[in-house]
């Protein structure tokens, strides 16, 4: 059972203000950041001219320019988002992974990025404590919902016994198989 999760295909859209709230940031730390002035991009103007850049091997400042932009947005609409972590390994006796679950917590949401359990060992309910694990550590954080994403070749059945639904539904992907978004409300 495999899981790839892309937090439910959400999509963001970055604001002129979002420039200027992480240079308020940056100004509050003292002035103190890996961004410097040739890696921000120039404020939006009248004449200013503008390039795309697809960028093969994004610089490690500049993915972290757009991430801090974003979550300054977000946190200015949405509150901290309080993320965390959260991984649960399932291993044998000598100590080798055999299974895990990977993801985060936010907003109040458990999102699950990542399921695998070894083939030799599934059936057995190992990914089922594992979800049930990641659910049980989720309420403990105070989350009150989760959401994932499986393939039509992967898990789909399984989930739905535990109390996901289908929310969404991406034909064609990839070729003949389907992506399903699902989410639970965590009790």
């Amino acid at each position: 059972m495999t899981l790839g999760l892309n937090w439910c295909s959400l999509q963001y859209r970055l604001a002129a203000n979002v420039l200027a709230a992480v240079l308020t940031q940056e100004r509050l730390n003292g002035g103190h950041s890996e961004l410097t002035k040739e890696s921000r991009p120039t404020s939006p103007s009248g004449g200013d001219q503008y390039q795309l850049e697809i960028a093969q091997e994004p610089r490690r400042q500049d993915v972290r320019f757009v991430r801090e932009a974003i979550y300054a947005y977000n946190r200015s609409k949405a509150g901290d988002q309080r993320y965390q972590e959260l991984t649960i390994w399932l291993r044998d006796n000598h100590h080798q992974i055999v299974g895990g679950l990977m993801g985060s917590t936010y907003w109040g949401w458990l999102l699950t990025d990542f399921l695998w359990v070894d083939e030799g060992i599934r059936g057995r309910g190992y990914g089922r404590q594992l979800l049930i694990a990641a659910e049980q550590e989720a309420l403990r954080r105070g989350c009150r919902h989760a959401c994932l994403e499986t393939f039509s070749f992967q898990a789909l059945a399984f989930y739905e016994k535990l109390g996901y639904v289908v929310f969404g539904v991406l034909d064609d992907f990839p070729g003949e198989y389907k992506r399903y978004s699902l989410k639970k409300e965590l009790e």
